[in-house]
């Protein structure tokens, strides 16, 4: 006789009654007499090993508390299953990709930066200097800067290069008439170790 019957015949004939509630538990109601002798039968007959299969679980059943730490590996993980919005913000450092971002001199951390500045020229001025501050400093002073304007009648070059910075300096022709303008540059070199 399987379990189920016995439970049946032990409530009197009365089936199993499912009870609609947050949980949606199962509920069995009896007397006391009725419920001890339940209880030492459920007692004495353990679940065993692959009794509860995937087809026995509700949706959404298994929730984070009940998966233990660092149980779940790549080998669970499906192809494209993680994606952008799932990454941390700065969680993948250039030493966690299979490539160089930059192409250089193989073995050797490149690091590339960019931007731009707008400068304003005074009337008496024809040359001014536009120190550019680096996010992140270079390992030393021998790293590329190439930079330009946004008109063609200023003229960039490059004055001096510090690990945490560089010195530009932009020059217009006598007489113009145009005082404004947009730097822009972009720079390469080692990375700092």
């Amino acid at each position: 006789m399987n379990k189920a019957r016995r439970i049946t015949r032990i409530r009197r004939g009365r089936p199993f009654r499912r009870y609609d509630g947050y949980y949606k538990k199962m509920a069995i109601r009896g007397t006391s007499a009725n419920w001890s002798d339940l209880e030492k039968d459920v007692m004495d007959h353990a679940l065993t090993d692959d009794v509860i299969g995937a087809s026995h679980l509700q949706h959404r059943s298994v929730r984070s508390e009940a998966i233990e730490d660092y149980a779940i590996h790549s080998i669970h993980l499906s192809s494209e299953s993680i994606i952008s919005s799932k990454l941390a913000l700065e969680s993948v450092q250039p030493s966690h990709l299979s490539f160089n971002p930059v192409h250089g001199i193989p073995d050797i951390p490149l690091l590339q930066q960019f931007g731009s500045i707008p400068f304003t020229f005074t009337d008496k001025h024809e040359t001014i200097e536009i120190t550019v501050p680096l996010q992140t400093s270079y390992q030393d002073e021998h790293y590329v800067v190439a930079a330009s304007c946004s008109d063609p009648v200023f003229q960039a070059g490059i004055r001096k290069r510090q690990h945490e910075e560089v010195v530009i300096g932009i020059t217009r022709s006598a007489g113009t008439l145009i005082s404004e303008g947009w730097l822009y540059w972009i720079s390469i070199g080692r990375m700092e170790t």
